[in-house]
């Protein structure tokens, strides 16, 4: 039995560590391809505040090379890249900080309390992720049906149509595609450990009762 559930929590650990570090070359790509087109100048951001609705909607559209991606995609790579790579490091220093704290065998109060503010901190960070998933997938896959990455066919109609890059619509498109079917197959995948380590645990119990 002790082996079954130590043979268990290693599997589970190599199943974490793997998972954080897709997560953080995921957050990695998409923070670089997210930065890479954003807005090349964003100080006359303040200035552009104080235009009347009338002078904004007489103002020419941002060249191409100003904006490479005005319909948000770009910007919703770039804050969710962050927050997945903030959210992965508070992770990765949580299980460390457990991995000490448990080192002597024995966890004092301070130690607790550090170790509950880190799960607090991880549990926020699960949902600011979550939040960033409905809001990617409210931006990019509101703006697919008409988005276009020519310019010039954006510029001639740019009330029916809006305008992104290709490479940061299609990897804020594929990435969020990926992460809507991950998130089913995980929990199947969670039931079915959940299910598989109770008949192991069953099994194992019986067997005891037998040798006895």
């Amino acid at each position: 039995m002790d082996q079954v559930s130590e043979e268990k929590k290693d599997n589970a650990d190599k199943t974490q560590k793997g998972y954080s570090f897709a997560q953080i070359i995921l957050g990695v790509i998409m923070l670089v391809i997210g930065l890479k087109h954003l807005p090349a100048a964003t100080e006359g951001d303040a200035v552009a505040t104080t235009i009347s609705e009338e002078t904004a909607a007489e103002a020419p559209l941002p060249s191409e090379e100003s904006d490479p991606c005005p319909n948000g995609a770009a910007y919703y790579l770039y804050v969710a890249g962050i927050v997945l790579l903030v959210a992965n490091l508070v992770s990765i220093v949580s299980h460390i900080s457990k991995y000490l704290a448990m080192r002597d065998g024995k966890v004092d109060c301070g130690e607790k309390c550090g170790l509950g503010i880190l799960s607090f901190a991880s549990f926020g960070m699960v949902i600011a992720d979550i939040v960033m998933l409905i809001w990617g997938s409210v931006l990019v896959f509101g703006a697919w049906s008409t988005w276009t990455d020519d310019y010039a066919t954006y510029a001639a109609a740019p009330e029916e149509l809006n305008y992104c890059a290709y490479q940061p619509m299609m990897t804020a498109f594929v990435i969020l595609i990926i992460k809507w079917v991950l998130i089913p197959l995980l929990m199947a995948l969670i039931c079915c450990c959940g299910c598989l380590c109770a008949c192991f645990g069953i099994k194992a119990a019986s067997s005891a009762q037998n040798t006895v």
